[in-house]
């Protein structure tokens, strides 16, 4: 089983291609998008631009018109990929990332950051999705210690750290579901499920990542893209598994990638305010 099949690619557009496409087409016939943060969206936006902040979007894309072109754009071009991911699999035929974001728009340059994603972390064929979704989850959580080691601040790594801690959960929760399934007998005999005993290397995580990470934002830019390709995979293997224990399962992991998101969501409007990120009490 290939993770590939569980996601649609998206079309993407450069900062000059999506101008010359709003140019040439009335603004009834597309809708450009923002998912910035709302603190973001103030400082400066594009004309015309519907604000959903990506968190929100997971509830509110009825909001938004599937019969038109969407374009969308982020700061960098991360969260935004991920909003066209989600976007198409709820059934919008036309998404369209605007590579680099308001930053590429304002005529920065950027390197790939679209073409990062969850195929650094699951990129394999696997057995079965339980393998998939730990490896996942396993990724997930080498990218947040990884990234602990490269800021300085106290409170920035308790944050990665909490992150790192959920993904921990994550694969626990796996495991038993999985091991849960086997004793059923629902599980195919014969199975090798020593990859979920596995890890990481955090070095080939930093080097991987390390031309796009400049401070603690772009962290939690990138950790919002990948939340979100997370929270889009349950959902898809919830809708498409036909049996009700599983359709729960998935459906729970992906809640739970919502809270994930929404933690790193409240985090970025701390730093983009000035203010010192805190942690979740209790």
């Amino acid at each position: 089983m290939s993770w590939k099949t569980l996601f649609t690619s998206g079309q993407s557009m450069s900062a000059a291609e999506a101008r010359a496409f709003m140019k040439k087409k009335p603004a009834a016939e597309y809708q450009l998008l923002d998912v910035r943060q709302r603190r973001e969206f103030e400082r400066k936006h594009l004309p015309g631009a519907i604000h959903i902040p990506l968190l929100d979007l997971l509830s509110r894309s009825s909001e938004l018109n599937p019969e038109i072109p969407t374009l969308v754009y982020c700061h960098c071009g991360m969260r935004s990929r991920a909003a066209c991911q989600v976007l198409k699999g709820q059934g919008f035929p036309q998404v369209i990332n605007i590579k680099g974001g308001i930053r590429a728009w304002n005529g920065l340059l950027l390197s790939g950051h679209e073409t990062r994603g969850m195929e650094f972390f699951i990129s394999d064929e696997f057995a079965n999705v339980f393998q998939m979704a730990y490896m996942m989850e396993a990724g997930l959580q080498q990218f947040y210690l990884a990234m602990a080691e490269v800021v300085s601040q106290q409170e920035q790594k308790a944050l990665l750290q909490l992150m790192a801690d959920f993904e921990d959960g994550h694969m626990a929760k796996l495991l038993r579901q999985y091991r849960g399934e086997m004793a059923s007998g629902a599980g195919r005999k014969g199975e090798d499920f020593s990859l979920m005993e596995g890890g990481f290397d955090k070095d080939k995580t930093l080097q991987a990542y390390s031309d796009d990470i400049e401070n603690i934002e772009d962290i939690i830019y990138l950790g919002m893209m990948l939340e979100t390709q997370a929270y889009d995979l349950y959902s898809r293997l919830s809708r498409k598994n036909q049996e009700p224990r599983l359709q729960q399962f998935y459906q729970h992991m992906a809640d739970e990638e919502k809270i994930h998101l929404g933690q790193l969501s409240r985090s970025l409007d701390k730093i983009l305010a000035g203010q010192t990120v805190g942690l979740p009490q209790g």
